[in-house]
């Protein structure tokens, strides 16, 4: 299994309520397990977790930190690892261009990984600012895609 079938098959593991799932191809067993904490762990990789499963080490000695800036709430990001279409099809427009007005919900683009196409929907309205990346380009999970205004 290639690298980026892995990523991307851990990434899908990670949004979907399973607790285990064990894949056999070529020969070659990948099992992937959940602790009871949610973190996620791939076996054979070399014991890695791929999220921090353990409490932090004491109590915390500062105060809780700000909330982030409005203009970082204004960012459309990745939901997962994939590749980044920015139309439906190649010979179609783009969902949105820069200068058009995008509500919540709007469909902006669709992330490609194994095969699946899962769409990019904005959890912000505003004018869309910048686009960040390019069409068919590789994303990792909350990279960001879009800059609203």
């Amino acid at each position: 299994m290639d690298t980026q079938a892995l990523k991307a098959l851990i990434d899908l593991f990670g949004r979907a309520p399973l607790h285990e799932l064990e894949i056999s191809e070529g020969g070659q067993t990948l099992k992937i397990t959940r602790s009871e904490q949610g973190a996620a762990y791939a076996a054979p990789a070399p014991a890695r977790p791929l999220a921090s499963a353990e409490p932090s080490a004491g109590p915390a000695t500062s105060a809780p930190a700000p909330a982030a800036p409005t203009h970082a709430e204004r960012v459309v990001t990745a939901p997962m690892y994939g590749t980044l279409h920015l139309s439906p099809s190649p010979d179609a427009p783009p969902f949105v261009a820069v200068g058009d007005t995008v509500s919540v919900g709007q469909q902006i683009g669709l992330i490609e990984a194994m095969k699946v196409f899962t769409p990019i929907k904005t959890e912000v309205s505003g004018r869309v600012e910048a686009i960040l990346v390019t069409d068919d380009s590789e994303v990792e999970a909350d990279q960001p895609l879009m800059r609203l205004s």
